[in-house]
């Protein structure tokens, strides 16, 4: 190591160290951040992940005790759990309304819901909740069903702080999008500007909500005109654009 010169405080030789070390792990921290669409066409839809998702079949059981072929697409990154999974119902008879209405039940006997909503993606219509889970863990939720199939999101935040973690719960929540030419199942549409005023997390939506407290009736200027909207932890239309 070379020596200080005379009279050259000690601290000095240590600065450039320091902001070499900052300078080296700034890519990093960047990388654990980002986030990418995953589209999946043959699924019918498509969603943003922070690291890529592990895809697996799986199995889902009805309230009927009826066990169905499922895919799950999850990934895990600083203590919150990224969920989507697609549910065939083509073997068997049941309705939309009846399968998000029991799936929208099996969420309050575990936890409590706080909020539950109507909501609208492309043309599909579902339900998006908010659960507090009994072991303190937060969960944004989205249930669809399209094509026989069910559509179930779930973003988790774990304990502690799981509050802390919310806010990328809600941006997976907020990014699902459904592709085809119909909005929906079975088609290979790209993922481009049809979902939710343009498709994915929506920077407008946060921009909206910049130093606005939840709740707060916020302008959010969309590709079909402005809405009003309310703030959550980003800008929710009252209602979708006609």
């Amino acid at each position: 190591m070379r020596a200080a010169a005379p009279g050259m405080p000690r601290s000095s030789i240590k600065a450039p160290l320091a902001t070499l070390t900052a300078v080296c792990l700034m890519p990093l921290v960047a990388v654990a951040q980002q986030w990418k669409v995953y589209e999946y066409p043959d699924a019918g839809f498509a969603v943003q992940f922070p690291v890529p998702p592990v895809v697996a079949p799986s199995t889902f059981r009805t309230s009927a005790g009826v066990s169905l072929p499922m895919t799950r697409y999850a990934a895990r990154e600083d203590r919150v759990l990224y969920t989507m999974s697609v549910v065939d119902f083509s073997g068997v008879n049941e309705d939309a309304t009846s399968v998000i209405a029991e799936t929208e039940k099996s969420f309050g006997a575990s936890g409590r819901v706080t909020v539950a909503i109507d909501a609208r993606i492309n043309r599909q219509f579902g339900r998006e909740l908010s659960v507090n889970g009994a072991d303190g863990a937060r969960s944004a939720v989205a249930i669809f069903f399209a094509s026989k199939h069910l559509y179930l999101l779930v973003g988790e935040s774990l304990p502690p702080n799981a509050i802390a973690r919310s806010g990328d719960a809600i941006r997976f929540q907020e990014s699902l999008q459904f592709i085809g030419p119909n909005g929906g199942f079975g088609g290979f549409g790209r993922f481009a500007g049809r979902g939710r005023f343009g498709g994915g997390f929506n920077p407008r939506a946060l921009a909206a909500c910049q130093g606005k407290a939840a709740g707060d009736t916020v302008q959010l200027d969309t590709p079909r005109g402005p809405v009003q909207a309310t703030c959550v932890l980003v800008a929710r239309p009252n209602r979708p654009p006609l």
